[in-house]
Order: C-alpha cells, then sequence, then structure tokens
C-alpha cells in the first residue's frame, strides 16, 4: 500500500459531475429568469466561457467578483440579451448550483474503500455555501474528513499558500504523507507540484503526474 496519510481530492469532475450539475442550474436560471430555454450548444459557449475566467482566476488575472460578472455579462451578449443585472443572475444561478448534485456512481464505494485507510480531504475551488451544501448531500460525504474551499481560505489552487490551511489543519508537513487527486492540470496538478507532493490526475489527456486514472474508481486499486 502507498505511505500516504492524506489523499487531498478535488471535488467538481473528480467526484460529481460538475459539467452535468452546471447545465442544470444555467438552465434552471435563464428559464427562470428570462424564460429561455437553452440549446446544448449555448450551454457549451457558457462552459468555454466560464473555463475561461476560472483559469484567469487560477493565474490571479481576476477577482472572484470579476469572474462572477464578467461570464454571465459575456454570455448573455452572446444570447442577445442586453442590459442583464448580472448580480441578479449569479445570485438565481448560485442558488441552483447549490441544490443540484449529481454524483459520479463509482465515488461512493471509492471513497468507502480509500476512507479504510487514508483520511481524506476534499480541496476546491468554489463558492463556500455552494460547496458545503453540494458535498454534504452527496452519499459519500461520511466518508470525507474535511473541506477546503477557496472562498474560506482565500486563495485558489494552484497557489502553494492553499496548502497552508491544510497543514494548520493536520500539523503535518511531511510532504510524503500527501497525494493531491484532481481532473485540472492548471488547478490540481499545478497545485501539487507547487507544493512537491504527488499528484495523480483523473482524465484522459497526457500529463506528468505522479499517477493517470480515468475515473475514481481506479484509485484504490493504484493506492491499495
Amino acid at each position: 500500500m502507498k505511505p500516504y496519510r492524506y489523499l487531498l481530492l478535488d471535488f467538481d469532475n473528480t467526484l460529481v459531475n460538475f459539467t452535468e450539475t452546471e447545465r442544470i442550474a444555467l438552465c434552471l436560471t435563464f428559464k427562470h429568469l428570462f424564460s429561455r430555454s437553452l440549446t446544448d450548444e449555448e450551454v457549451h459557449c457558457y462552459n468555454a466561457i466560464n473555463r475561461t475566467y476560472w483559469e484567469k482566476l487560477e493565474r490571479r488575472e481576476v477577482t472572484k467578483d470579476q469572474l462572477k460578472d464578467v461570464r454571465m455579462r459575456d454570455f448573455s451578449e452572446k444570447l442577445g440579451i442586453k442590459d442583464v443585472d448580472t448580480t441578479v443572475v449569479n445570485l438565481d444561478y448560485m442558488n441552483n448550483l447549490a441544490h443540484t448534485i449529481v454524483e459520479y456512481p463509482e465515488s461512493f464505494e471509492a471513497c468507502k474503500k480509500l476512507a479504510e485507510h487514508y483520511i481524506l480531504y476534499i480541496i476546491t475551488n468554489g463558492t463556500d455555501y455552494i460547496q458545503h451544501s453540494r458535498l454534504e448531500g452527496t452519499s459519500f460525504f461520511p466518508y470525507i474528513s474535511d473541506i477546503f474551499i477557496s472562498d474560506e481560505i482565500g486563495v485558489n489552487k494552484p497557489a502553494p499558500e492553499f496548502f497552508d490551511a491544510i497543514v494548520r489543519k493536520t500539523g503535518d508537513r511531511d510532504l510524503s504523507h500527501y497525494l493531491v487527486v484532481g481532473d485540472s492540470l492548471t488547478s490540481d496538478i499545478l497545485f501539487g507540484k507547487n507544493i512537491g507532493v504527488d499528484t495523480c490526475y483523473v482524465g484522459n489527456k497526457d500529463c506528468d503526474a505522479d499517477y493517470r486514472i480515468l475515473d475514481i474508481s481506479e484509485l484504490p486499486g493504484i493506492l491499495m
């Protein structure tokens, strides 16, 4: 068995299907506020806009408040909806996100097995009340020891300062005891490299992570 003590697990698109969560919440918002049914192409357009600004946030080029404003402004303009109150749109959207949970079916069993040997922590860039609400609604929540959220810490992955909050919790500065697991090369894997711990990439892209798996169900087999 690998000599880790703590598994630092990304949440969205690692343990839960955020792509589908986002689609549901976005469609509910634009149906509610604008009586507008979104097509798959329009949802993909929002995904691209949102991803661009999250990557800028990771590079500290925009703030979280700026991200929330400009993503909805840009998307609404793409739809031809003018003079949108982005604050109202974001509040409705975030409320829908907080109440939408789409788990990957393999996450429960994987967390159950892993929790027998490791301490499981969630590490996520996101809004605190949304992430708490969604995590607490998952089937695997009982196996998670704690959650570390960028909103509460004050810094986003991949900044190495994110790790400071984790070390304050564990009291353990031995980097060999940690493994970062996630689907984002620019957030999760880079975070692991920035702090000098092993990494496990979840997905099908080429990368130089220490481990590569297609989904979380493979992690217990690799580690145990």
